[in-house]
């Protein structure tokens, strides 16, 4: 009988142990280990896996399972040529298919691994920013002819890169700072997995992260776009999608994922796609009312691009006209747009609205995180943005006059 075990090996002074496998056939065994990192209670000893937390959680168990696939199908060849599993056989083919696989990897080769072992676990706009990355990686070496190895993700690669971004691709910041993060993602697991053996220069990367206009509907806008006579039918059914979400603060994820039976007298009962966090979400009554004329529920929305393409022609049919001035950077440069608002509505427009109104007509912050899912109040206070007309009305209600009774 065969056996193959995952498992914890002894821990290190800070409590983190590396993850061990052992194969036991005919009264002899061999080990692996997997050079990452974890605590115990990051492992699922049931199921001798990772407890997915996080992304680079995803990337291990799918190495665990590419090994467990070796040692299978090398005990189905066994069979087919000694009739058995044989101890030996397996052991050589395990170690020959491993020595095969690091001869072929090369650093996209690891890269594309990293995205391959994504599929169907992130999203699929997260993995196309990936794959863009890797390509703005690929055409970088052309361009400046920089070998891309482990030995060479260092200083000197990082002020390259950024420069072309910037320079050559015309990239903005807050994008190249994107496609920074992305670079140090991968370079965190490659580390974790032992293939980068080349030092942790990387971790010095400073990732560009700039403050962004944060774009949201104003109440009269909102129920200007909610009341509008609308002829097209696309158009209509994502104004009553993004005005559903606009009444509730849901994301475009989980607006996309609603069920019926997640509707339940006056709340929404649903566990949220990105955190995966369960939220009781009061229906207000205009949720009520697009419910109702739907029949009780939502239309199915379109794919996240086109609906963004369609939120831009609905904005545009509803005159949301209003000039708005961006300014964002290109390095030092200062790059400005002046557009009609209508140009910069996305989905992700209605969880800022639904934040901002419910905010600037009263709503306690506290309250308003219970029903966005927000845990601490850093993240969430990027949605909120009060209008000059309510600091105005606030300003002058604590620094009026007070009456003085005699």
């Amino acid at each position: 009988m065969a056996t193959l075990n995952f498992y914890l090996d002894k821990a290190d002074k800070n409590g983190r142990s590396f993850i061990q496998m052992t194969y036991l056939a005919n009264g002899q065994k061999f080990r692996h280990s997997i050079k990452y990192k974890l605590t115990p209670t990051q492992w699922l000893v049931s199921k001798q896996r990772v407890r997915v937390k996080q992304t680079d959680d995803e990337f291990v168990n799918s190495h665990l399972n590419s090994i467990e696939d070796i040692i299978r199908k090398a005990e189905k060849e066994s069979l087919l040529v000694n009739n058995s599993i044989n101890f030996s056989f397996v052991k050589q083919r395990f170690n020959d298919a491993l020595d095969k696989r690091d001869d072929k990897k090369t650093f996209f080769g690891y890269f594309n691994e990293y995205m391959e072992a994504a599929k169907g676990k992130l999203k699929e706009s997260t993995i196309s920013r990936y794959k863009t990355c890797l390509n703005h990686l690929t055409n970088f070496r052309t361009a400046k002819k920089y070998e891309l190895t482990f030995e060479r993700i260092n200083g000197q690669f990082y002020k390259q890169f950024v420069s072309y971004l910037t320079d050559d691709c015309k990239i903005l910041n807050n994008t190249t700072g994107n496609y920074v993060k992305m670079v140090k993602a991968f370079m965190n697991f490659a580390t974790d997995m032992g293939y980068n053996k080349s030092g942790n220069d990387f971790k010095k990367f400073k990732v560009f992260k700039e403050d962004s206009e944060l774009i949201y509907l104003s109440e009269e806008e909102l129920l200007k776009l909610f009341h509008l006579k609308l002829t097209s039918a696309k158009l209509s059914i994502v104004r009553d999608n993004f005005c559903f979400a606009c009444f509730t603060g849901l994301r475009y994820s989980d607006i996309t994922k609603l069920k019926k039976e997640n509707i339940k007298d006056d709340y929404i009962e649903i566990k949220t796609e990105k955190t995966r966090d369960f939220l009781k979400i009061p229906l207000n009554i205009y949720a009520k009312q697009l419910l109702a004329k739907n029949n009780g529920f939502l239309p199915k929305l379109f794919s996240n691009q086109k609906t963004n393409d369609y939120l831009k022609d609905l904005g545009k049919v509803a005159e949301i006209n209003e000039p708005i001035h961006i300014v964002k950077y290109r390095g030092v440069e200062k790059v400005e747009f002046l557009e009609p608002k209508h140009n910069f509505i996305s989905t992700h427009t209605a969880r800022r609205t639904f934040v901002t109104i419910s905010l600037e007509k009263g709503m306690r912050p506290e309250t308003v995180m219970s029903i966005t899912g927000h845990k601490d109040y850093k993240t969430f206070k990027k949605y909120i943005k009060l209008t000059d007309k309510v600091k105005l009305a606030e300003m002058n209600n604590i620094w009026s006059p007070k009456m003085h009774v005699a």
